[in-house]
């Protein structure tokens, strides 16, 4: 009769250690997951990418210059003095959007109600090139 009770013990600590292996490698599992996701690839592809938007009939390029892992730059290129005039926000649009782009590594920023439109058109620009360096 010894031998059962003995027997029965083993049999659960057996139980209790196989679980408790499944346990910690489902968890290991869990956390490997979590910190490998959590930024160890980079982001970007380093490098300058650029998006065309057409002013007046001309395009003018939107130039994002990013790192691994941010957004570094925003620039306005291409913009001709037809453009300034018959799009005088443009220029200062770029400049505001972009910091707050940089500042907050984001599309996704408010838009003041007098920028909305030229704010939209710059922020589907810079998402672009986003996109492009992306792949």
């Amino acid at each position: 009769m010894g031998s059962k009770f003995v027997v029965i013990k083993l049999r659960e600590v057996l139980k209790k250690f196989v679980l408790t292996v499944i346990g910690f490698a489902i968890i290991g599992g869990i956390l490997y997951f979590c910190i490998h996701e959590s930024g160890e690839e980079a982001r970007y592809n380093p490098g300058i990418y650029s998006s065309e938007i057409i002013l007046h009939n001309n395009p003018v390029s939107v130039q994002v210059t990013v790192s691994e892992d941010e957004i570094t730059d925003i620039e306005l290129l291409n913009m001709g003095e037809t453009q300034a005039v018959f799009y005088p926000l443009f220029q200062q649009s770029i400049n505001e959007i972009s910091a707050e782009i940089i500042e907050s590594q984001s599309t996704n920023i408010i838009l003041s109600n007098d920028k909305s439109t030229t704010g939209g058109i710059l922020l589907k620009a810079v998402d672009r090139a986003l996109e492009e360096a992306k792949k």
